[in-house]
């Protein structure tokens, strides 16, 4: 596949993100983002290196239309499941956004689609200059 298509692997984080935010309340979700990014990368470029490839990873911020609905509506699930009774005292001790997930309840935040990665010039400048690297984003 490499030989014929430029390649970059990215991942997701929900999980993580809602974990660490268990951890240390007081942090926000950015810098939690970018401590998970860099936890997965990090597994990821390991893992990668094991079969013989170089991996880069690289921390993205990206641009939101800070107007998004996604905004009004959050539906990025993060962290551990609940029951109902656990759910609804975490709401409305903490305040969350609480919603199904299957049978179970979980944590959701605003995720809205990106409008522009930050760090692409990054991304691009490996492909073309490094292009047996793998970027990590």
């Amino acid at each position: 596949l490499s030989k014929t298509h430029q390649l970059v692997l990215t991942h997701g984080n929900g999980p993580q993100v809602g974990e660490l935010a268990l951890e240390r309340a007081a942090a926000t979700f950015d810098v939690l983002g970018a401590e998970s990014m860099g936890q997965i990368g990090y597994v990821l470029a390991q893992a990668m290196q094991s079969a013989g490839i170089t991996a880069v990873p690289i921390l993205t911020q990206v641009v939101v239309d800070q107007f998004s609905e996604a905004f009004k509506d959050p539906t990025k699930y993060v962290g551990p499941i609940y029951g109902a009774q656990e759910a609804q005292a975490l709401q409305n001790s903490l305040g969350w956004t609480i919603k199904p997930d299957g049978e179970y309840f979980r944590r959701v935040v605003p995720s809205p689609p990106p409008e522009e990665i930050l760090q692409i010039d990054a991304i691009k400048a490996l492909l073309e200059h490094a292009p047996t690297t793998l970027p990590i984003a």
